[in-house]
């Protein structure tokens, strides 16, 4: 099978072969006597063929908090464990010196909010320091419930992501002292209020030099090199066990399997399968091909976010259910806009992959759906489809595609 191109392509090459006016009757051999014909279909996928499965992503592998209150979407807490907060000492030239800090910072990269909240504002508040990705969202809200506020963090309604912070300076510095047994170490818990109900996102990947939550010590080093008495030291969280969220709500415990599910705290992911008509695959142009998915339940997310979310399509090297291959192709890692708030059509254009369904020996004809923010684990949407053992709404997709030419015919 020739490759087929776009439709502006195929009429263009069909204008370019037409009859000479100037001398009767001579039509060229492979001249089509005919117009292409164009015809749309709907393909149902595959009844009882498409699920869906969860625990793609652990707890520890997310690299982002999620914050809320009030959202239809859900309560989420967070907290992070920082390892010796106060150093005694810095390294100045490959050497120990005795290290006095004067001023303190706690500081988080947001990267996304609810731009349409006001009076923005992250409280920090101080838990014990044995908390771990083990927490339940009940536990954890428990122990928030009677934690003190070591400080808050008031956000600009000018800022849509970027580095937030607070500051500790002189009698502000006895805050953030530890007690002897917690070797200096600190944990905290995050919540936030606004003006509405909101919602923000934290980076937290504990291996990155930047975007982590920092504590930085700034203060004088015991050297006699005045020009490197001021020194600074940052400390991170020290392992991926020593921060996480909880969310009051996790779609995969209560997991219909008549419904379609992706995203959420256990990673869930979704695959459907199609089987495309004889005629379509072997022999006819398609021009367009559009994946139809409709919501069982309105799209609840973070309103206003500056991260939009949106589901991931991708095609499988080989069918082998929860564990298929994500198909090894560039460009064919396809996404469709999930609209927070509302229970619309979601639609992702399916051309470059259904043309590989197309070639000879091609890739099976299913799909996986993911959220398009998986890997990080750090979207409050959590969304919910129709399947193909439902009543209404199952997925489908939409081809427009061209009939073959017949040659030779006047």
């Amino acid at each position: 099978m020739r490759p087929f191109g776009a439709l502006a392509a195929g009429l263009l090459a069909l204008g370019a072969c037409q009859e000479n006016i100037n001398t009767p009757g001579d039509c060229p051999t492979l001249c089509p006597g005919e117009q292409i014909i164009v015809r749309d279909t709907a393909i149902d996928a595959l009844v009882g063929s498409d699920s869906s499965f969860f625990g793609y992503q652990p707890r520890s592998g997310r690299t982002a908090l999620l914050v809320s209150s009030g959202l239809a979407a859900g309560e989420y807490r967070a907290f992070v464990v920082f390892p010796a907060i106060r150093p005694d000492s810095v390294s100045v030239d490959g050497v120990k010196h005795k290290f006095t800090p004067d001023t303190a910072q706690i500081a988080f990269t947001m990267q996304s909010r609810d731009t349409t909240a006001t009076d923005l504002r992250l409280y920090l508040r101080r838990i014990p320091i044995t908390v771990d990705t083990t927490l339940t969202y009940d536990s954890l809200a428990a122990l928030i419930a009677t934690a003190p506020v070591l400080d808050s963090i008031v956000v600009s309604d000018t800022l849509k992501a970027g580095q937030i912070l607070t500051m500790f300076t002189g009698d502000r510095l006895a805050l953030i002292q530890t007690v002897p047994e917690d070797s200096g170490r600190i944990a905290l818990a995050l919540t936030v209020t606004a003006s509405k109900p909101t919602g923000i996102r934290l980076a937290v990947d504990a291996t990155a030099s930047t975007g982590a939550p920092v504590f930085q010590f700034r203060g004088k080093a015991d050297v006699t090199d005045t020009a490197k008495v001021r020194q600074s030291i940052a400390v991170r969280p020290e392992s991926v066990a020593k921060f996480g969220y909880y969310g009051n709500i996790d779609l995969a415990a209560t997991a219909d399997p008549d419904l379609l599910y992706i995203g959420g705290p256990e990673s869930g992911r979704s695959i459907i399968r199609f089987a495309i008509p004889k005629h379509i695959r072997d022999s006819a142009q398609v021009l367009r091909a559009t994946l139809e998915l409709v919501p069982a339940r309105t799209l609840a997310g973070l309103p206003g976010a500056v991260l939009r979310d949106s589901v991931a399509v991708r095609g499988l090297q080989a069918d082998l259910g929860a564990k298929s291959p994500a198909l090894a192709v560039v460009g064919l890692q396809l996404a469709g806009p999930l609209t927070e708030g509302t229970s619309e059509v979601v639609s992702v254009d399916m051309f470059r992959l259904v043309s590989q369904w197309q070639t000879v020996g091609g890739p099976p004809e299913s799909i996986f759906l993911a959220h398009a923010g998986e890997p990080t684990g750090g979207s409050f949407m959590q969304p919910v489809f129709y399947s193909t053992r439902s009543p209404s709404g199952r997925p489908r997709l939409r081809v427009t595609y061209g009939l073959p030419t017949r040659p030779g015919r006047p």
